[in-house]
């Protein structure tokens, strides 16, 4: 069909155009779609590589609906993705309905952005998940005894940011002297036991598993991530994994979305869901851990699913080990660090995340990493070996406030 731009096209929307959304918008190009890039920011590089570019909030769904009917025909919109979670998810579903793409509800959306609603519905289909209460405002008297020990976190949010264990009344009492208005809270029952996550993707409302990584996090009380390995010392789980995955899709009745999990395991090999949300999973999990284990195309096999294009499911197989190792530090200025070499065997990414002259702190949310290293093997271990070895190489060097 010929469309209001004059030319015959085939429109995929990106929902953001950072730089994290260049990889769904080069699966996109590569897939022959002509691409529309959303994003506020003009300068965002993922808009030179788009067709159309639309300066707009990915929060406004309901404008970049209306801008998007004055550029080009809404049937010719094909497909619409986006590497952002929580209001750049109700875009997507909402430009998705618009244009008879069947992905996520709209009117599901809240369910996965409200971690109260999650877990609601998560008890509702039969999902095992920790006992929990939702409190307005924190204080010593809004949580049970009955649940400590416990873990505290907002209703909505990401990056571990306000997340953090209670062991016993006494660490409550100092967490909360006083009452705090304003803000929902979610308190859940601490489970013992290893972090897994599972990162999946749907088809046609069928959940597909791609792969399982143990998680490290920082001990108690915050919980930054660190590490992500592959293959999973629970890898014998995947039959029980991909029933709750199956179970997240029919009950949240999701048609196509990839769909990251993050499962906590008790010493009897027994699953308990601590959170579901449809997206990608930051962490580089699904631009170079999945990649480099597996050969699965995540991004492409995505807009595939989400374009009704012929899709290849995986395979689930760990092809090579993979490490993804954060880099922490303690209070100060990150003075120094050592480049690693170019091409150095088994390093798929060494990364600074913050700059030189960058204010570092002890970690308790994930924005406090200061940078990552990437590696492969043939093993986990030689993997885990490597990215120590490659962060002792980089000589970082952090000075506290009061060093010359």
């Amino acid at each position: 069909m010929r469309g209001k731009t004059g030319t015959e096209h085939n429109f995929f929307i990106s929902i953001g155009a950072g730089s994290n959304q260049i990889p769904l918008i080069h699966e996109a190009k590569v897939s022959g779609f002509s691409v529309i890039g959303i994003d506020r920011d003009p300068a965002a590089p993922g808009l030179m590589l788009c067709d159309i570019r639309i300066h707009e909030s990915i929060e406004e769904y309901y404008s970049i609906y209306q801008k998007l009917k004055a550029l080009i025909d809404i049937e010719d919109i094909k497909g619409v993705l986006s590497r952002s979670f929580g209001p750049a998810i109700k875009t997507v579903s909402f430009i998705a309905e618009q244009c008879g793409i069947s992905m996520i509800p709209f009117d599901r959306t809240d369910d996965f952005i409200d971690k109260s609603k999650m877990k609601m519905n998560i008890q509702e289909i039969g999902v095992p998940t920790p006992d929990y209460r939702v409190v307005d405002g924190l204080s010593v008297q809004a949580i049970e005894h009955d649940l400590l020990p416990c873990v505290i976190k907002p209703v909505t949010g990401h990056a571990k940011r306000g997340v953090q264990l209670l062991r016993n009344r006494s660490e409550l009492e100092q967490c909360i002297p006083s009452p705090q208005a304003g803000e929902r809270f979610l308190v859940e029952r601490f489970l013992e036991g290893d972090e897994i996550i599972a990162i999946g993707i749907i088809h046609r409302k069928r959940y597909h598993l791609i792969g399982i990584t143990d998680k490290i996090k920082t001990p108690p009380p915050y919980f930054v991530d660190i590490m992500h390995i592959t293959p999973s010392r629970y890898d014998h789980l995947k039959e029980p994994i991909r029933v709750l995955g199956q179970r997240i899709c029919e009950g949240f009745e999701i048609s196509a979305s990839p769909l990251i999990m993050e499962l906590i395991v008790d010493h009897h090999d027994n699953l308990s869901l601590i959170e579901a949300v449809p997206e990608f999973g930051g962490e580089f999990l699904s631009d170079t851990l999945i990649p480099a284990a597996t050969g699965y195309n995540f991004f492409g096999e995505m807009v595939n699913a989400a374009t009704g294009l012929p899709f290849t499911p995986p395979k689930a197989k760990v092809r090579r080990a993979v490490a993804v190792r954060y880099i922490t530090g303690e209070r100060g200025t990150l003075a120094s660090y050592t480049p690693p070499p170019a091409g150095e065997k088994g390093i798929l990414l060494s990364k600074m995340l913050k700059p030189l002259g960058a204010q570092t702190d002890r970690p308790v949310s994930n924005h406090d990493r200061i940078g990552v290293i990437i590696t492969s093997a043939r093993s986990r271990a030689r993997a885990l070996r490597r990215a120590e070895r490659a962060l002792m190489n980089l000589n970082i060097r952090i000075i506290d406030g009061n060093s010359a």
